[in-house]
């Protein structure tokens, strides 16, 4: 009796693996037959899905990581998305000390909006600008061991081969490219230019702006994208 029952255990058993795999080929082939039978605007590729997509808002921000010498090549980083170029305006600040004094916050420019909906906002930062903050202090830690390991002539001989083309794509504006937004103050004005910006591989690739040499003293960066703005200090300095 035990036999029989151990059998038929067997028999039916198998006989449920077959019905699964018949089920599971009928399925497959059932799905098959519908993926050819979709419509072309069914069957397009995630590609031209994204490529449809509206673009995020154009945004720009601007920002340094150190101070320079008078020897060394000024430069500030500008993160972006939806523009194609920015004007640059250069001002040198003649009272320094009255400059920082009337800051609000002396370690940002250009945050007078978020902090006006500061209380609107979340305070917690986001994964990604967690990952953004990350990879930027990854970034530098990277940059100054290299720097380290490299003599200044090879530095200065890289900087510039491979830099020096940005500077001669730029161009310089005149009176009505300032018509739109107005000079903050023509008189503490020292350079200007339009800079091209091709698009980033990423959203958290930066682009580096070269600046150049400059005599001591503090300067207000402004860049400018239609009705938009932000801002920057560079302090060049050989005090160390």
């Amino acid at each position: 009796m035990f036999e029989v029952n151990s059998r038929s255990y067997r028999v039916l058993t198998a006989s449920l693996i077959y019905l699964v795999a018949i089920a599971a080929a009928l399925t497959i082939a059932t799905l098959r037959s519908r993926a050819k039978q979709k419509t072309p605007a069914e069957t397009e590729s995630p590609t031209a899905e994204i490529a449809r997509r509206p673009a995020g808002k154009p945004f720009f921000s601007l920002s340094t990581h150190r101070t320079f010498g008078t020897a060394d090549n000024a430069r500030l980083w500008v993160d972006y998305q939806g523009v194609d170029h920015l004007d640059f305006r250069v001002y040198q600040v003649k009272d320094p000390r009255k400059f920082f004094t009337d800051l609000k916050n002396p370690h940002q420019m250009g945050e007078q909006e978020e902090q006006e909906v500061a209380s609107s906002l979340p305070h917690r930062k986001s994964f990604l600008e967690r990952v953004r903050g990350f990879k930027r202090w990854a970034y530098s830690g990277i940059k100054t061991f290299v720097r380290a390991q490299l003599k200044h002539d090879s530095r200065q001989t890289f900087n510039q081969k491979f830099r020096a083309e940005a500077e001669t794509v730029r161009t310089p504006l005149n009176v009505a490219d300032y018509a739109r937004v107005p000079l903050l103050n023509p008189d503490l004005l020292v350079s200007s230019w339009r800079e091209p910006l091709p698009p980033l591989e990423t959203a958290y690739d930066q682009r580096m702006i070269p600046l150049g040499k400059r005599s001591p003293g503090v300067y207000l960066v402004e860049a400018v994208g239609n009705d938009l703005r932000a801002y920057t200090v560079i302090v060049v300095t050989d005090l160390t």
